[in-house]
């Protein structure tokens, strides 16, 4: 882990309190809806994630970290 995305995992432990994020959580932290998250992850898109049970799906805050340092937003 990189020390950007050590910083900013270490915001978002605060900010959460947890490791992992539920996809509503997910929505209002990236801005994106719930269905769009679901497309991303259909297409193989957007943050990594872990499957678990009958369809939960959780982002874990490493993962999120990565991808916030990795993803080139264009305005």
């Amino acid at each position: 882990m990189s020390s950007d995305e050590k910083a900013l995992f270490d915001i978002l432990y605060a900010k959460y309190r947890k490791m992992a994020l539920c996809k509503k959580e997910m929505a209002l932290e990236t801005g994106l809806s719930i269905s769009t998250l679901d497309r991303l992850r259909k297409k193989g898109l957007g943050c990594a994630y872990i499957k678990k049970g009958e369809g939960d799906v959780f982002y874990p805050l490493t993962e999120l970290a990565k991808y916030y340092t990795n993803v080139v937003q264009t305005y």
